[in-house]
């Protein structure tokens, strides 16, 4: 049952990363019922990429602190507890450094995909 939460967690997290795509449908469209050519001006896909890279770098930074503080105080928590108290936290680093992991490889993996498609 165990396995079976990672690997649906694994499964979502490549879903989302994967699904991104850059088709855009109203690149220079015309509309066929009254001939309307659709306005283009303005649109700046660096932009675009710009603002995704900077809340994908957001996205890491806070995770990464939030990491690091978590990590501390499960730390902290297993020297001072009792022998219970340590199974129970090694328990808990687990899904801790799971999800470190899909964080980190999530927004690397979609700054890779901005950075081959050129957005």
């Amino acid at each position: 049952m165990k396995y079976l939460k990672i690997f649906a967690i694994i499964s979502i997290a490549l879903v989302m990363v994967f699904s991104v795509t850059n088709v855009a449908f109203a690149d220079s469209a015309t509309d066929i019922i009254t001939g309307i050519e659709g306005d283009t001006q303005g649109i700046d896909a660096s932009g675009m990429k710009t603002i995704a890279s900077r809340v994908l770098g957001l996205l890491q930074i806070i995770s990464a602190i939030l990491a690091v503080i978590l990590i501390a105080y499960l730390g902290f928590k297993m020297l001072l507890g009792s022998a219970n108290e340590k199974a129970d936290v090694q328990k808990q680093f687990i899904p801790l450094i799971i999800g470190v992991v899909i964080v980190f490889a999530a927004t690397s993996i979609a700054k890779l995909l901005l950075g081959i498609m050129g957005v």
